[in-house]
Formats: C-alpha cells, structure tokens, sequence
C-alpha cells in the first residue's frame, strides 16, 4: 500500500507532523503500511487532527492573552481603587485631625504636620490677612524664617493677592536657585485660605524641587489641607468669639444681680440706720457723761469706756450703711478733673500709713489722657478704699503699682498689688455688701460695696483679678464723656 499524500505546507507549520513523517520513511513497503496500520493512524486523518490541534492551541494562547490582558486591566484598576481609597483616608483623617481643635495652634501645626507626608519642604507658614491694615501677618512659621520674608517680597509684587483673589493655588520658581546650576531648584507652593468666598491669607511651602516635577494630584492634596485649615480656622474664631460674648454675658448678668442686690439691701440699710443712729447718739452722750460723773470710780469708768468704744464701732458701721445707701455727699455738682492729680491726691492721704508698712507705690499714668467728668470726692474716696485694701493684703510690705491708661472711649485705671491674692471664692462675693474676710479685724464688708455703687453712677464698671499667692488686680473703667442725665441716676 502507498502512502497517502498530505499538504506539505503542513510540515512548515507543524513540527510534530514533520517528525512523523521522517519516522515512516525510514521504514520501506509493507513495514511502513503495518506499522501505520498498527499504530492506528492514518496520515491524513493525523495531519487534520494536528491541525486542529493548532488552531485550539493558537486560540487558547489568544484567550490567555485577553485573560493577561483583562488581569492586568483588573490590577491598573485594583491599584487605582487602592489608591483612591487611600486618598479618601487620608481626607478623612486629614479633616478629622485638623477640625479636632478649637485652638489656632493645633490646628496651624497638624497642617504642617499632615503636609509632610505628601511633599518635601524644606520651610512653610501660614500667613493671615489683616484686611483693616491690608498686611499680611505670619501666625505660624516652620523651617527657616526667611519665608516670611520672601512671602513679603511676593505679597509687594502683587502674586499673593493675585492667588487670594483668584482662588487658586499657584507654583513659582525660586529663580536664585534656576540661576545656579549648582544649587537644587527650589519652588513656591502657594495656596490660598479661603472660607464662603471670604480671604484669610495664605499657606506657603518651599520645596526643594523644579516646578514642572509637582504632580496634579499634590497640589489638589495641598488645596485640601488648605481649604480644612480655612475652615477651622474661621471656626477657632468664632468660638472664641462666642466665648467672650458668653463671658461678657456672665459679667453683666452678675452686675445686674449685682446692683439689683445692693439698690435693695441700701434701701433697707439706710432706713435702718436712720432708725438707729438717733438712739445710739443718745446712748454715746449718756455714756460719756456717765464717764464725766464718775471719774474716781475706776471699774465703773472702765466699764463705761467698753460700752463707749462699741458705740462708736457701731456709730461707725452705720456712717458707712448710710454711705452705702448713697447719703454722703452726692448733691455736690459733678466737675472736670484730671484723673492724675486725683489719684495723687488719694496717695497723699494715706502717704503715712504705706510707708509705716513698707509698701512701695508706683504710679504710672499715660500721658495725653483728656479730663473726666464726675464727683471727685467720691473717685478719691473710692480709691484710698482700694489703697487701703491693697495695704491689708500685704502686712508684710510689698509693692502697690498704680497704672492709667485709655482705654478706646474709657480710661483704665488698675491698682496691682503683690500681696497674699484673694482665694477663688471669695472672688464672686467680694463687692456683695457686708461680705468681708476681715470681720476679726473690724471689717464691715462695705467698703467694696460702696465702691462699686459710685464707679456704677459713674457710668464705670470695677471688676477684680486675682489668684491665691500672686496678688491682686482690681480694674476700674470710666467713660471718658458719661451720657447725660444720666451721672446721678441713684441720687433720688
């Protein structure tokens, strides 16, 4: 039997036909038939088979390079996922961190801190906007200060307002190092700060790298930051803001309990002390005429000499219940005065007893500051009370420093004394009328209170700081031109 014929062109193709094919060659007539016969294949049905064979292969090898192909696809975007997830992380966090705080601090340092890890700098600042001076203030700077200079140069040039106007984060050459090839280029990063449109300066950043080499996505990253910050920024204040509108809040509900309070108990104390200061003149004069009548007997002149002093300390008590009610003197004309000459004159008065304690005194006064308007008597005699109380609270010695200031539309006057320091409470009561931590040594517990009354119809407010060991400061306020009809509102 001959050998079937097959497509040569096969053989080109087909390695293992081909080897095949040398195999039944080598053998001769009959041989070759048995052998192919044996074998149980036939050429040409061998040759479709390994044609097939191929066609299979160069498909499966086609579909493994779609699957390579959709694997890789499936891994670019695995990576992608990834690495937006991150993104979303590190926004999370970025924001988490930054909004953490109320304090500016916090906030300025976590900015800097969460930069770190997206870009190299070598320096950064945040830069705020003082738009009543139109100048631009570092709050916060780290690396080297020479930024802030730099910032400067570029606040004059008109590039800063230019990126707090557009919006938009800009980045600039540093043209000394472009022009020393020897020297790492260095670039600007600014970015602006802003919150609902409203400019609050700028954050700067300067990285030791060509402008062209940042990437989008570190600048969007950067503006980020940047935009969280504004807004914690904005945030900070206006708690702060809020904080001092409670504090104020506070301080003038107290003073109007306050004065509620002491228009109350001055009523009832003038009343009462009118009621019993007349019998008490009478007891007084019997008294000392007893005293008259019986010089020669000891014990009874001693007796009679008790019963006078205790008199007199009630005598006394009820002359400042009657201040304190506001009967002492205020039908006298309010007048101009110069608050200097006032205060040294209160200095005068009490000269004597400071020096016997070793207190040294120190006033200072501003200069330039206009007259004031108001019962001078009544001012002096407020502040000898505050004199004096400086003096019990340093019986070892000390210093007492008294300084005036203006204050907007008000002068300022504080009298800071280096004594024992009020603990804290006793701070809330301490112009409440007849409190004292004195009563041992003839406190009345008035005096603060009577003081308070005057500064108050002086349109005034007085207010007292102080911590135990460290002093205190009591601060008295006083308009510098008091609204009219007004300066004797509680003479009636």
């Amino acid at each position: 039997m001959e050998r079937a014929d097959f497509d040569d062109s096969l053989l080109v193709q087909e390695l293992p036909l081909e080897r095949i094919r040398e195999l039944l060659e080598q053998l001769r007539g009959d041989a070759a038939v048995e052998t192919a016969w044996e074998l149980g294949i036939h050429v040409d049905t061998l040759a479709e088979a390994l044609k097939e064979s191929a066609v299979q292969r160069r498909s499966v090898e086609e579909e493994n390079r779609h699957l390579q192909e959709r694997l890789r696809h499936e891994h670019q975007e695995y990576v992608e996922l990834r690495a937006s997830m991150d993104e979303l992380l590190n926004l999370s966090e970025i924001s988490e961190t930054i909004s953490s705080s109320f304090d500016i601090e916090d906030i300025l340092a976590a900015l800097m801190d969460l930069s770190q890890r997206f870009v190299d700098y070598e320096s950064c600042g945040v830069f705020l906007w003082d738009q009543e001076h139109d100048e631009l203030h570092a709050v916060s700077l780290r690396g080297s200060e020479q930024l802030s200079g730099q910032v400067q140069t570029q606040w004059e040039d008109g590039i800063i307002d230019w990126v707090m106007r557009e919006g938009h984060p800009v980045v600039i050459e540093d043209m000394e190092t472009v022009a020393q090839p020897d020297i790492a280029e260095h670039s600007f990063v600014i970015i602006p700060l802003l919150v609902r449109s409203k400019q609050l300066g700028i954050y700067s950043l300067y990285c030791p790298k060509p402008k062209d080499d940042f990437t989008a996505g570190e600048i969007d990253l950067l503006g980020v930051l940047a935009n969280q910050t504004a807004i914690a920024i904005d945030n900070a204040r206006l708690y702060s803001d809020l904080e001092k509108a409670l504090e104020q809040l506070k301080d003038s509900q107290s003073q109007i309990l306050l004065s509620s309070k002491l228009a109350a108990i001055g009523e009832l104390a003038g009343g009462v002390a009118h009621e019993v200061n007349n019998p008490l003149q009478i007891i007084l004069s019997r008294v000392q005429l007893m005293k008259l009548q019986n010089r020669s007997a000891g014990k009874v002149v001693d007796g009679l000499q008790l019963i006078e002093d205790n008199v007199k300390r009630i005598s006394r008590i009820i002359r400042a219940l009657l201040g304190f009610a506001g009967h002492h003197g205020r039908d006298e004309d309010w007048v101009s005065f110069d608050i200097g000459h006032s205060l040294r004159q209160a200095f005068a008065l009490v000269a004597h007893q400071l020096e016997g304690r070793m207190i040294e005194t120190d006033l200072e006064c501003e200069e330039g500051i206009p007259e004031l308007t108001g019962n001078v008597g009544e001012l002096e005699q407020v502040f000898i009370n505050l004199i004096l109380n400086a003096q019990n609270a340093m019986p070892g010695g000390g210093k007492l420093t008294i300084t005036v200031r203006r204050d907007n539309e008000r002068v300022e006057i504080r009298f800071a004394d280096s004594g024992v320091g009020i603990e804290a409470e006793h701070l809330e009561r301490i112009f409440e009328p007849f409190y004292t931590t004195r009563a041992d040594e003839g406190g009345t517990g008035l005096g603060l209170a009577v003081s308070y009354g005057i500064i108050e119809v002086h349109q005034g407010t007085i207010t007292v700081e102080s911590e135990p060991g460290q002093g205190a400061t009591f601060i008295i306020r006083l308009p510098l031109e008091p609204q009219q009809g007004e300066e004797k509102e509680g003479d009636d």
